[in-house]
């Protein structure tokens, strides 16, 4: 019996004091595998009116992976659309039907705002099912960097591979605050070059 070995890294968190407008640098390689970087992943996060974004290197593998999707991934999010309208339009026709008001202004706000939300949690149901039905070398790319937190002054970016955090961290000497530790995951590590995004 052979022992298998793998390297295990930590995933961890890595806050840095960025405000918007102001550049993150990337080693020159991929954050989901290591390799050479040619392509572009975005990392957002939206809260309220307020998103933050910036873009991590990716290599053009991972860049084909991030752009597969499952068959039932597929269905669900066209799907989502029309099954969004069917539900808006029926729920306002409904409301305008059955609402004892006697005037027709009122049933049809009641019934649009009625359909409206109908509508937007269909929606919201289905692609929730879809990103849960998404590949899984899709949702490792996906995560093998994020933002998990922002505020006007400073953000907070998640990395499945730890080597790569302190490679961010060692690149952004002004705007690095600290890093944290979190989870193990299972991702192999490689050597990079230096890149300015």
């Amino acid at each position: 019996m052979t022992d298998v070995r793998r390297l295990i890294k930590m995933e961890q968190q890595l806050t840095l004091r960025v405000r918007p407008g102001e550049t993150v640098r990337f080693p020159a390689v991929c954050v989901a595998c290591g390799q050479p970087a040619g392509e572009r992943l975005t990392l957002q996060k939206r809260r309220g009116q307020l998103t933050r974004r910036i873009d991590a290197p990716l290599c053009a593998e991972c860049a084909r992976r991030l752009a597969r999707r499952s068959g039932q991934e597929e269905q669900l999010l066209r799907l989502s659309w029309p099954a969004a309208a069917g539900t808006a339009l029926l729920l306002a026709i409904v409301a305008l039907a059955v609402l004892p008001f006697d005037a027709w202004w009122p049933r049809l706000l009641v019934g649009l705002i009625f359909g409206l939300a109908g509508g937007a949690l269909v929606r919201w149901v289905l692609v929730r099912r879809a990103i849960a039905a998404e590949l899984p070398e899709r949702r490792t790319v996906r995560e093998a960097a994020r933002i998990d937190d922002f505020t006007w002054r400073d953000m907070t970016l998640v990395f499945s591979n730890s080597e790569m955090a302190e490679r961010v961290r060692a690149m952004n000497p002004a705007f690095a605050e600290n890093t944290t530790p979190d989870v193990a995951t299972e991702t192999p590590a490689t050597p990079a070059e230096e890149l300015s995004i």
